[in-house]
């Protein structure tokens, strides 16, 4: 498998990981609202945990991947800085007030990061007639 192909699908699965931290942080007090069924999963600490124990290796790996490259630098800044909000949110016990913010901006500017350097770099058969 080739690095490109391999960084493709590490982009994806951050994305990934990020969303399904803001689902499960944001949406699921809204769900659970609705149906009561999701409200034991609104509050459990160990999900989020692991959701940025998972994305954290998958983001790191293609931050060192990219560092170098073109446009490395600022993917790599805003990709740390989604992190580290995430794993603040998740982690550290004094910004607990402020989990859902963190984890909000945290998750967007992760997954942000990995789908903007997905569209800016990926091959010229994969983009669309008129981004040619």
């Amino acid at each position: 498998m080739s690095t490109a192909v391999s960084s493709d699908r590490a982009d994806f699965i951050a994305a990934g990981l990020s969303a399904a931290c803001l689902v499960h942080c944001l949406a699921l007090p809204i769900l659970s609202a609705a149906a009561p069924i999701f409200a034991s999963w609104a509050d459990v600490e160990w999900v989020h945990k692991l959701f940025v124990l998972l994305a954290a290796p998958v983001s790191l790996s293609t931050v060192f991947l990219r560092i170098r490259r073109a446009g490395g630098i600022i993917f790599s800044i805003a990709a740390c800085a989604g992190l580290l909000a995430l794993l603040a949110a998740a982690f550290f016990e004094p910004a607990h007030d402020h989990e859902r913010l963190l984890t909000a901006i945290g998750g967007f500017v992760l997954g942000g990061a990995h789908l903007v350097w997905w569209l800016r770099h990926r091959p010229p058969h994969q983009r669309s007639a008129t981004e040619a």
